[in-house]
């Protein structure tokens, strides 16, 4: 019980922080007199995250899972510190990179230990609160920070929050010392398809040949599937929120106008983050709440290709949201189930790498297609031809890359 709570702790810790940041990054730009610096840092940190995922994924798996997670929210701390310092958009870039690799000690080891907490006939569900946690902090970090920096200004801002970081990570060293062990992920696991009917979770024991080996296992069916339905979610919330704006401002809207209409797509969110959806990947199994999530992600960016109004963008950004949140779950959860307890913080680095290059691609991919196809079209394609891979992969004879469950 500790540990799962210490878990969902280091999550809000980790995305409460990297949210934190949108507001205060901006001043620290524009005290050094270049606003722009603030694009090249964000893809200097997304840059550092993605290879520092796959580090500390290993990592994870080799010494306690929260004292990793511990240690990088420490060293975000001092990497917080180090941006007050920052004397030119060169070292602003660099810091950022550091803060970035620190960060990516978290996610892995965090949602490994949620992961190793639950049972896997109820994983999809604390994935669910997973995503409630994020979505929580999306909507109180960056006013809380935007406040405090323009109120108190930046320095205090960001010492608040890096003290605020050590001390969890502190927690988590002093705390977490329970170490990724053999013998327990097998009796996890979840059915992806086989006798129990396709896409049904058992909440069984594996009878599988993978039992006999969970610790070491690792499902490379499953773990592509996840990186790669994990690249196509983020792909498509990166090109929202940086062609969302642009599309408030060709139909007239104002900064606050825009956004309050994102809200719609946290409302569709939460929607799916709590019951009885929430429970959607246990109770029928993590493919079809997934492929159902990438349907509606696809549809509601599609809507708001074609929306032309306030109303129309709200209610595709709602179906987005609604369709993000039952992907999430059930791509976090089929992460899980794809390795067996000593591999997991790997599974999870892939994933949270795979979460990084679609945060990096989308923009770049809708920027260089623009004058062809609209943004949220190409992220739109992006979604069904991710559901399309996955549908393709998990269908392919159980001899390449068994699903985990019975009848495998």
């Amino acid at each position: 019980m500790r540990q799962r709570w210490l878990s969902f702790l280091l999550v809000w810790s980790s995305f409460y922080e990297q949210l934190a940041w949108s507001p205060v990054l901006v001043l620290i730009a524009a005290g050094l007199g270049d606003p722009a610096a603030t694009a090249l840092a964000a893809s200097a940190y997304s840059l550092a995250n993605l290879v520092g995922n796959l580090v500390f994924g290993l990592l994870a798996d080799r010494v306690a899972r929260h004292r990793v997670a511990g240690a990088g929210l420490v060293g975000m701390a001092g990497t917080a510190m180090l941006h007050l310092f920052a004397s030119s958009p060169m070292q602003l870039i660099g810091v950022r990179f550091l803060h970035g690799l620190a960060a990516a000690a978290v996610a892995p080891a965090a949602l490994a230990g949620v992961t190793d907490a639950a049972p896997g006939q109820r994983r999809g569900e604390a994935m669910a609160r997973v995503g409630l946690i994020i979505a929580f902090a999306s909507m109180v970090a960056p006013p809380v920070t935007g406040r405090l920096a323009r109120g108190w200004g930046v320095a205090p801002a960001v010492m608040m929050l890096g003290a605020c970081l050590a001390a969890v990570g502190v927690v988590a060293l002093a705390f977490g010392g329970e170490r990724a062990a053999g013998g327990v992920a097998a009796a996890g696991a979840v059915a992806v398809g086989g006798d129990s009917g396709p896409g049904r979770a058992s909440g069984r024991p594996s009878a599988g040949p993978l039992a006999s080996n969970a610790d070491s296992r690792l499902n490379p069916t499953l773990a592509a599937v996840g990186a790669t339905v994990a690249f196509a979610i983020m792909f498509g919330q990166n090109v929202l929120f940086y062609a969302m704006p642009l599309r408030g401002t060709e139909l007239g809207m104002s900064s606050a106008q825009v956004g309050g209409l994102l809200s719609a797509f946290a409302v569709g969110a939460l929607v799916a983050f709590v019951p009885p959806l929430s429970r959607s990947a246990d109770r029928w199994g993590r493919v079809p709440p997934l492929l159902a999530g990438l349907g509606l992600t696809s549809l509601g960016l599609f809507w708001l290709s074609a929306a032309t109004g306030a109303p129309q963008i709200a209610a595709g950004l709602a179906v987005y949201g609604l369709g993000f949140g039952l992907a999430f779950p059930s791509v976090t959860a089929l992460s899980g189930d794809a390795a067996g307890q000593g591999r997991r913080g790997f599974a999870f680095g892939l994933l949270t790498a795979a979460f990084s290059a679609g945060a990096i691609v989308g923009p770049l991919a809708t920027r260089a297609l623009e004058g062809l196809l609209p943004p949220f079209t190409v992220a739109g394609l992006v979604a069904m031809a991710g559901a399309g891979a996955a549908l393709a992969a998990l269908r392919q004879p159980r001899t390449a890359a068994p699903p985990i469950g019975p009848g495998a």
